[in-house]
């Protein structure tokens, strides 16, 4: 049995590690909606806040646009980036700030809707530099950073649109604020945010889900193999409990997948080490798990059932299991406490 002390310090240090890491890194998501016109333009609620928006502009040429209030003098801060797609070449977005009193510089295309008012500035793009992102893990080509102070208070645009005559629509990114902050429900969520980010880059669903399906499949033999040597297939409380280990290091190992696949298409760094750190945790949570719900299955105990729910909760923050390894885990916890063995009567 894993001695107690041992267990709740590896505990206590993997959650610590990944909560406090990405707070000084990451992004949180924002949606779009049905932003093609000025008047339906996506809400950026607090745009000091750091916020992650992927998006995508139509082959039609139509314009996107965002909107939000400042006070005056205080900081915009806009980054613009594009998916790495082998079949979008000649996409090249472009970003502008649109509002009262900014110092204008440059234009904007006709189909562009330019609030009575406004001034226009058009952020310059630079070279396509190809970037690697640990947090996700990703990478992406940077377009174009810029910050300004805003001159008054009032209402501001941004717009993402094409500025060729013959656009060919592709996917772009927006990074906006800089004060890094969560809510717990935005938290809880970024496995389902990291998914959509690993589509935007063109990736398929089932290519994304391939490492945990290949660690469940390996491993659900394996448990299989060990509880039939025990003569206890059916352990439900070992069943459920290894089950979400498994899903745990599945996690992991899609993570070592996706930056595997982030370095090929921009480049190696020392930042790989903070997305080793995401794929590490997740590994070590299965790996607890997995050794709670298999060693000595005859001795239910309370100890190990609160163990097993302490790392169900912890994978809920963690982002381990894409949320069905955290709910096997506080199942498995609370299943009854009698097992029957094959051969014995019900």
């Amino acid at each position: 049995m894993i001695r107690k002390k041992y267990l709740v310090g590896i505990l206590l240090s993997v959650t610590a590690l990944f909560l406090f890491v990405p707070i000084a890194m990451a992004h949180a998501p924002l949606g779009t909606g049905d932003n093609e016109k000025i008047g339906t333009a996506a809400i950026i609620p607090d745009p000091t806040k750091s916020w992650a928006i992927y998006s995508a502009l139509n082959k039609d040429g139509d314009p996107q646009y965002y909107t939000f209030n400042v006070s005056a003098g205080q900081k915009i801060h806009v980054l613009l980036f594009k998916a790495i797609r082998s079949d979008e070449p000649s996409f090249e977005p472009t970003v502008a700030l649109m509002g009262p009193s900014i110092t204008g510089r440059g234009t904007v295309p006709e189909k562009v809707t330019v609030p009575a008012g406004a001034s226009i500035l058009v952020v310059s793009s630079g070279h396509q530099n190809a970037t690697y992102e640990p947090f996700s893990p990703g990478s992406f080509y940077a377009l174009s950073d810029e910050t300004v102070a805003s001159p008054v208070s009032g209402t501001y645009y941004i717009v993402v649109y094409e500025g060729s005559a013959t656009p060919t629509g592709g996917h772009y990114g927006l990074a906006v604020g800089d004060r890094e902050t969560y809510t717990i429900d935005e938290w809880i969520l970024i496995p389902l945010s990291l998914l959509n980010i690993f589509q935007w880059e063109g990736q398929n669903i089932a290519l994304i889900l391939v490492p945990m399906i290949a660690t469940l499949t390996v491993g659900i033999i394996l448990v299989a193999w060990a509880l039939s040597k025990r003569r206890n297939l059916s352990n439900g409380m070992a069943w459920l409990g290894s089950t979400a280990g498994l899903l745990f290091v599945g996690s992991g190992a899609i993570t070592l997948y996706q930056m595997s696949f982030s370095i090929m298409q921009s480049y190696l760094s020392s930042e790989v080490l903070i997305t080793l750190v995401f794929a590490v945790i997740p590994i070590v949570l299965g790996i607890l798990a997995l050794r709670l719900s298999l060693k000595h299955m005859e001795k239910l105990r309370v100890r190990k059932r609160i163990y097993l729910a302490i790392l169900g909760v912890a994978a809920l923050f963690i982002w381990a299991g894409l949320f069905v390894g955290p709910a096997l885990a506080i199942i498995a916890s609370i299943i009854p406490t009698r097992l029957r063995k094959m051969g014995s009567p019900t």
